[in-house]
């Protein structure tokens, strides 16, 4: 049965990954801070969220229709142009750019915020990499959903959101601290787990991004 499908990165991932790499392919590096906001522009994509303006780092949220990516520029302290472009994640999203993504109208930003770190997913990423490799360890296969969902109870994981259960597979959204994860379980004949990804929740239901809002 399916429930929230809407919310699904299995799902969704090959469409966002499509958008991402011609993204960055059109953000190449020896270019100004101007040509790069043209060129966001140009692609379709609206910057919701300015996290960092600085005169050696610019850090963008964007959005697409419904889906958002972190834009992270280096840039060279002598010529001001970009020596290194990212286009990444983005995890932990301003008010804006979720605003942007429920209601389909995305504006553009025009100065940055003066907290923008508290949304940057270069920030957190290291921290919630290794909180990722810990909860894909403990999860392991072999196990049925009732000793899924104990083992992150006891890890002190809220389940916010079941996007899919089927008979053969499971996906549900977890959120502990300010850090969202997507379970993602494929289950044999006999109910047990026989793989297991622990993913990013690029798409949050309305659940965890309550869940989230309370933590902060």
């Amino acid at each position: 049965m399916n429930q929230n499908m809407d919310y699904s990165d299995r799902n969704r991932m090959k469409s966002w990954s499509s958008e991402k790499d011609m993204l960055a392919s059109r953000l190449k590096t020896g270019a100004s801070k101007g040509d790069y906001m043209k060129t966001i522009a140009d692609a379709g994509f609206t910057i919701t969220a300015i996290n960092a303006d600085k005169p050696d780092y610019l850090e963008y949220e964007v959005v697409k229709g419904t889906d958002s990516y972190e834009v992270q520029i280096d840039l060279d302290k002598n010529t001001k142009m970009g020596s290194k472009v990212d286009v990444d994640r983005n995890l932990w999203r301003a008010d804006a750019t979720k605003t942007a993504l429920r209601s389909g109208k995305a504006v553009m930003a025009t100065k940055a915020l003066p907290d923008g770190h508290k949304y940057s997913d270069r920030a957190y990423s290291k921290d919630w990499t290794s909180e990722k490799d810990k909860l894909e360890k403990a999860m392991g296969t072999g196990k049925d959903l009732t000793a899924y969902k104990a083992e992150l109870k006891k890890m002190g994981y809220q389940i916010t959101s079941t996007n899919d259960k089927e008979k053969d597979y499971v996906e549900m959204e977890v959120v502990k601290g300010n850090d969202s994860y997507e379970i993602q379980i494929d289950l044999d004949a006999a109910g047990k787990g026989k793989k297991v990804d622990v993913a990013a929740n690029m798409w949050q239901s309305d659940a965890t991004e309550k869940a989230l809002s309370a933590r902060k």
